[in-house]
């Protein structure tokens, strides 16, 4: 093998290597890319997510507190029922 054929077949080799790692660097960089963009995707999404479960636990609260209320107001309607019923009772003088 003459030092022509030697330096075709490195400059052959070469140039294959460095198409390589040229390759390799981009597969690289779109695998970085790419994995960069589905991190800020769910990290929106975390974000959203985040609000969504604060306007929830809001509602929560707020429908608690209501009910808390309803239940007060239907115990004060039972109690004035129960008042009616044995005022009623004394009227008329006999039981319902």
């Amino acid at each position: 093998m003459t030092i022509s054929d030697l330096a075709g077949t490195a400059e052959i080799v070469g140039a294959g290597i460095i198409a390589v790692i040229l390759i390799y660097q981009r597969v690289r960089t779109g695998t970085r890319n790419a994995w960069r963009d589905e991190y800020e995707a769910q990290k929106a999404r975390s974000v959203r997510l985040a609000d969504d479960l604060k306007t929830l636990i809001a509602e929560v609260r707020s429908l608690r507190n209501e009910n808390a209320e309803l239940r007060d107001e239907v115990r004060e309607l039972r109690a004035e029922n129960r008042e009616l019923r044995e005022h009623i009772e004394t009227i008329l003088g006999g039981e319902l």
